[in-house]
């Protein structure tokens, strides 16, 4: 009876508990850790804000929105395949580097994702992110390797969407420059037909001449009345003067009425036309200018990040494994 007792003691507490006990110790698979904490900042959000410390603090819904996001995407089989690309981590879990349990019991992704430690603090709305490796170098580049894919993928999507604005500021470009050009060409063509740079030129010149006819009118017709207070009307001086005045009276009359706008020269309404063409010109350079300026702004925003993931930590280097607990898995097995 003793010695069913010391068969049972043996093959149901000590020898599991040894064989579970020695698989912890010299069998389980040492992990290190590399650390990290980021922020998420928004760029375009914090050009908006009063002062610096406001543009280094997002608004809250933003910036968890953000960190949830990049968080699923470290998470994902894209993530996966792309550090695998880079460090055979399908290589590395299938390797003796793992304890035969894991490389029996986990799929690829599994082990990945049991690898990955992400956390959102809502006080300081930053993101640690802790990587597990065998080797703790290792550990480190794949963590920081993270870092830069989870911001590319950050600002993959606003860059789409600057680049679709981009294309069409370049076609309004294209088509407000079409206008200016067709515009400017109607008020050359203009021009050309009537002869004039601009018609308020032509008039300020006709009002100084009409001002020098007016002028002139006057002299003669006090010369002529004088003349004719003494003189025979039909005398030769006094009808030469008489013709001058009609003369001068004539063209007087011919420049008020293109002044005026009542002859077929009206210059009222070639300055009315003028100036509509000018305007139209003047418009659409200013639109053209205005569409260069947000040209110019669309292509320094499609070329710059809109959300950047400033690194308050860099990863770490682990100077010992941090998991598994071995006292305390030991302990465990031990108890149960």
């Amino acid at each position: 009876m003793k010695l069913l007792k010391n068969v049972r003691f043996l093959f149901i507490f000590l020898f599991p508990f040894l064989g579970l006990s020695g698989y912890v110790i010299f069998l389980q698979t040492e992990l290190y850790e590399s650390k990290t904490t980021v922020l998420i900042k928004d760029v375009k959000a914090g050009q908006s804000q009063a002062d610096m410390l406001s543009a280094m603090m997002p608004s809250t819904s933003s910036n968890m929105q953000d960190s949830k996001l990049i968080e699923k995407y470290i998470y994902s089989i894209e993530m996966f395949e792309q550090i695998n690309q880079k460090f055979d981590l399908k290589v590395h879990y299938m390797s003796s580097s793992l304890d035969i349990l894991e490389r029996l019991y986990y799929e690829y992704l599994e082990i990945y994702n049991k690898r990955l430690i992400i956390s959102y603090d809502e006080l300081s709305r930053t993101l640690d992110i802790t990587f597990l490796h065998t080797d703790p170098q290792r550990a480190k580049e794949i963590l920081s390797f993270i870092i830069v894919q989870a911001e590319k993928k950050l600002n993959m999507y606003d860059k789409e969407n600057g680049n679709k604005l981009l294309d069409y500021i370049k076609s309004q470009e294209k088509k407000n420059k079409e206008i200016l050009v067709q515009s400017v060409e109607t008020l050359l063509a203009y021009q050309n037909s009537h002869k004039t740079i601009d018609p308020s030129i032509d008039i300020k010149s006709k009002s100084g001449i009409l001002s020098s006819l007016e002028t002139r009118l006057v002299q003669k017709e006090i010369e002529y009345d004088n003349l004719k207070s003494y003189m025979n009307p039909q005398n030769v001086e006094v009808k030469r003067l008489r013709a001058e005045i009609a003369n001068l009276k004539k063209k007087r009359n011919d420049l008020r009425s293109q002044l005026s706008g009542v002859s077929k020269e009206e210059l009222n309404e070639d300055l009315f036309e003028f100036e509509m063409l000018k305007s139209e010109v003047d418009f659409n350079r200013e639109r053209y200018k205005q569409t260069l300026i947000q040209l110019d702004m669309a292509m320094i925003q499609s070329t710059q990040n809109a959300k950047n993931l400033v690194v308050i930590t860099k990863p770490t280097l682990a100077t010992d494994y941090s998991y598994p607990d071995k006292i305390k898995n030991i302990i465990t097995i031990f108890m149960v």
